[in-house]
């Protein structure tokens, strides 16, 4: 959405702003253009909201580019780009992912998710806390029991999306991070 807050001067007789929205279903290779949309106001211009773009519910990878002008009574006119913002992962309530790196292994939860993946009849069980936990603690260094106990472990592909039990595929997560990835997932 694009407000206009403030004007300094008298009111430009016309004002343009275009947002476009880039889309990539995974974080690799570049964002291609998904939808563009110019909003345009001609006379009687005012400080408030003058327009929206909006785009079918679905978990993807996008960022939004945006440019606005504007035009002077005397019929000058002069164009302005505002760079592309990060790229977000939105689930299909257009919530952004939950962000957490683990400071001990410099994991990150994000990564490698793609937006493709494919929902299974039922998750598969896991028994596996134990022994990813000597793992990890083999790996990066032992750990002490209160801090395993405020930690759950994540699949970074969950079981119900074909995730794998590999080393590669879990993390420790602190508690109130991982019911706030899982319940993004729910909207996946």
């Amino acid at each position: 959405t694009f407000y206009l807050d403030s004007i300094e001067g008298p009111a430009p007789y016309a004002v343009d702003a275009a947002i476009v929205l880039y889309t990539e279903p995974s974080l690799q290779g570049p964002v291609s253009i998904n939808k563009t949309n110019l909003i345009s106001k001609v006379g009687n211009i005012t400080t408030g909201a003058i327009g929206s773009v909006e785009v079918p519910a679905k978990t993807t990878f996008w960022a939004a580019g945006r440019e606005y002008g504007a035009e002077s009574t005397s019929g000058n006119v002069a164009f302005y780009p505002i760079t592309q913002g990060p790229i977000e992962l939105q689930n299909k309530l257009a919530q952004n992912f939950p962000e957490y790196v683990d400071p001990v292994s410099h994991k990150d939860a994000e990564s490698p998710l793609r937006t493709g993946w494919t929902r299974l009849g039922q998750s598969p069980s896991w028994n596996g806390r134990q022994a990813f936990i000597n793992r990890f603690n083999a790996t990066y260094g032992t750990q002490s029991a209160d801090w395993w106990s405020a930690r759950q472990i994540h699949h970074i592909r969950p079981r119900i999306y074909g995730g794998t039990d590999d080393f590669n595929n879990l993390l420790p997560v602190p508690n109130a991070n991982h019911y706030l990835i899982t319940s993004w997932f729910r909207n996946y």
